[in-house]
């Protein structure tokens, strides 16, 4: 089909990568043993495959709603991985003893903060896109954006 060019394959597999690495991260997070610096790799690596899958289709000329609708998702799913990244990032530089550490934590929990905004705006702008695969009311009702 004409809208499986290399760079939609591309982004759908970057996708994939970071969906696995999403589950991982959660598993992470489940687990007492898992440190932070573990967690923050996971969600470093999570934001490298979206931001790939993003660059993959951010200039191709999709033909329906429903490529546009994808290019959502990736936006989304990036924004929420920055979030991720930024936050086991400020927690780490948290656990250092000093003035300076404690302010490049305190940023970057802004920058979480900030990031996890845009991630619910983005996702928000998914769910009401045209083609409708759920009903957006429900969605927007229910806070369906995490």
């Amino acid at each position: 089909p004409v809208d499986l060019s290399e760079g939609v394959l591309k982004a759908t597999c970057m996708q994939a990568l970071g969906q696995a690495i999403d589950v991982q991260l959660g598993l992470a997070i489940d687990s007492p043993k898992a440190t932070l610096a573990v967690k923050r790799r996971l969600a470093c690596e999570m934001v490298k495959c979206w931001q790939q899958a993003h660059e993959s289709i951010a200039d191709i000329p999709l033909l329906d709603g429903w490529g546009e609708k994808h290019r959502l998702f990736v936006k989304w799913k990036h924004m929420e991985a920055k979030a991720a990244a930024y936050y086991y990032h400020g927690l780490i530089l948290d656990e250092g003893n000093t003035e300076k550490s404690h302010r490049a934590a305190v940023a970057a929990l802004q920058s979480a903060e900030e990031s996890l905004r845009e991630s619910r705006a983005v996702c928000e702008a998914f769910h009401t896109a045209s083609p409708f695969s759920r009903q957006s009311t429900y969605i927007i009702k229910n806070k369906n954006c995490h």
